[in-house]
């Protein structure tokens, strides 16, 4: 039987009034971040879930076809390194100046940034532009970990909370004023690539064995950590110095700990030297972390040491955990690479979503897992989110906690894609005046082959050569 036309002019009006209403809001769905954000009304059902987060590896050509995010404000343009952006919206020359001594820093041009925010820092009207002139000035002399150069800067009382001695002496005057009579440091690679052994501790982060003044050690390559640093052990077995009597500290996701300043005369790995290295001296039980295991057993984890980007930055390494090997080779410029990795005090990754928009990542190898910031959901508003149950074991009850994820994110450098799933969802996090998406986690170092040139700015993952399909990471709970 056919519907009469009067039934059928009536389902038109129907499925327009529909339409209608999906497009002025009336059943629209709401966004990532607003689901994550609570701003949903009871009738929104989220899903929970107790899968592990995954990570694999695809091809995916995707190329940015988009800005960051569209907006006419200089400092939000900064704040995502769009430098071209932030060039159309100066305002000022002093603004315009900042604009060009970031462009030479991410083209690691440190001793050309250094000139640029230096005459910021000393002579810019605007007080905002001094201040992060600042900034910038001591991400370009810690390239060389020119410690001498740094000291010379002065020390700034409005950086650091009165209250807090403990960030005081972690401050990089600080350490400046401690290391300043220490040389620059002598890093010797050889011409040709070499390979040597990778591992993985329990905790998933790359290791590897270092020679600290001859002696073995098994040491992390942290991308998350300024500076290299040991233990109160392995310094005392290798007759490493002090630098400096002074009192200092070290900046950790829970707060400070105490730390000293050493000179090491040589610390080597594979065919890398890096002679007059200096670096941070913590205690034992500062490098000892616990890792959970099965019915809330934990397991004690004693580190070396760590190998951080004052010596990674000045290397080209290609990361294979699935062949468990790293080969590293001496960073030759090419003015005709891509780059999609920046050091602005911390390591930087752009990667692409799939819509062409582009995106900022902390690179830190040093990280257990990676997550992404409600930053990244603002951008990919259509993100399906879970909330995540985890089940903590230990004495007494079982403690259940829950967080939100993301179910599925794909990145891609260019060429390959990093396909994450249940991937943690964490509040909005900037490192000085750079606000980051997420943070690349040594899941992603483990699911892939992972190629780092700071000189060239290059950032790529592919497949591990041991494993031609790719393999996902699970967190285990």
């Amino acid at each position: 039987m056919r519907p009469s036309s009067s039934v059928r002019v009536v389902l038109v009006l129907v499925i327009v009034a529909v339409v209608a209403a999906c497009r002025s809001g009336g059943l629209r769905r709401p966004s990532a971040e607003e689901v994550v954000q609570g701003f949903t009304d009871s009738t929104f059902i989220v899903d929970t879930i107790s899968d592990g987060s995954t990570v694999g590896i695809s091809q995916a050509h995707w190329v940015a076809r988009r800005r960051s995010l569209d907006t006419q404000e200089f400092w939000t343009d900064i704040s995502v390194l769009d430098v071209p952006g932030a060039e159309k919206n100066a305002k000022s020359m002093d603004q315009l100046t900042f604009t060009l001594a970031l462009r030479e820093l991410m083209a690691s041009e440190p001793e050309r940034a250094a000139v640029a925010f230096s005459a910021l820092h000393l002579s810019a009207r605007d007080e905002v532009v001094r201040s992060r002139a600042r900034i910038g000035l001591t991400m370009a002399l810690s390239w060389y970990s020119d410690w001498q150069a740094l000291s010379r800067i002065g020390f700034n009382p409005d950086t650091i909370p009165a209250a807090d001695s403990m960030a005081s002496q972690a401050g990089v005057e600080r350490w400046a004023h401690a290391l300043q009579a220490m040389p620059l440091p002598s890093i010797d690679v050889p011409d040709l690539p070499v390979t040597v052994p990778l591992r993985r501790s329990s905790l998933g982060t790359p290791v590897v064995t270092v020679r600290v003044n001859g002696h073995p050690h098994e040491f992390w390559l942290d991308t998350g950590a300024s500076m290299t640093l040991l233990s109160v052990a392995v310094a005392n077995e290798a007759g490493v110095g002090l630098a400096s009597n002074d009192t200092l500290a070290l900046g950790v996701i829970a707060g400070h700990i105490p730390a000293r300043a050493v000179y090491v005369d040589s610390l080597a790995f594979g065919p890398v030297n890096a002679r007059g290295i200096t670096a941070a001296l913590v205690s034992s039980s500062a490098l000892r972390l616990d890792h959970r295991v099965v019915n809330g057993q934990v397991r004690p984890i004693q580190i070396d040491g760590v190998i951080g980007t004052d010596l990674l930055r000045h290397l080209d390494l290609e990361l294979d955990a699935g062949a468990g090997t790293m080969t590293i080779r001496k960073p030759k410029l090419d003015r005709h690479a891509k780059r999609n990795l920046y050091w602005v005090g911390y390591p930087v990754v752009r990667l692409v979503t799939n819509d062409g928009r582009p995106v900022l990542f902390g690179l830190d190898t040093g990280a257990e897992g990676t997550f992404v910031t409600t930053a990244l959901l603002r951008k990919l508003p259509d993100t399906p989110m879970a909330m995540r149950r985890r089940i903590i074991s230990g004495f007494g009850d079982d403690e259940i906690k829950t967080e939100w994820v993301a179910r599925k994110v794909s990145l891609s450098d260019g060429d390959y894609a990093i396909v994450m799933g249940n991937i943690p969802v964490v509040p909005e996090r900037r490192w000085t005046f750079v606000t980051f998406d997420g943070v690349i986690g040594s899941d992603v170092a483990l699911s892939s082959r992972m190629h780092l040139d700071f000189l060239n700015g290059v950032f790529d993952v592919r497949r591990s050569r041991n494993e031609p399909t790719g393999i996902n990471v699970s967190e285990k709970h």
